[in-house]
């Protein structure tokens, strides 16, 4: 599939919608250009931090924890919170 594109004033270049859904390429997407012959290919640029390997959805899900009744509301939270608050505050003052 060839497809043009200008070059504009500033060195701008709209990539084509086809090409982006494609390359998987959306808005913040960094991209870098690599020469190959006499021009070049584009391909996306994956933020790869060693510290957090990739792991696919089922390993990640298998440490998410469940629970057998509603996620608590704000309140109920912020009720919590300040119980827990009160009991430590009380404990360090015997």
């Amino acid at each position: 599939m060839n497809v043009r594109a200008k070059v504009s004033s500033k060195g701008q270049v709209v990539i084509p919608k086809q090409i982006r859904e494609d390359l998987g390429i959306v808005d913040g997407t960094e991209i870098e250009f690599v020469p190959q012959g006499k021009g070049f290919y584009v391909q996306a640029v994956e933020d790869f931090d060693p510290r957090y390997p990739k792991v696919p959805a089922g390993a990640f899900m298998k440490h998410v924890v469940r629970i057998d009744r509603p996620f608590p509301t704000d309140e109920e939270i912020d009720r919590a919170m300040l119980a827990e608050a009160a009991r430590r505050f009380d404990a360090t003052r015997r």
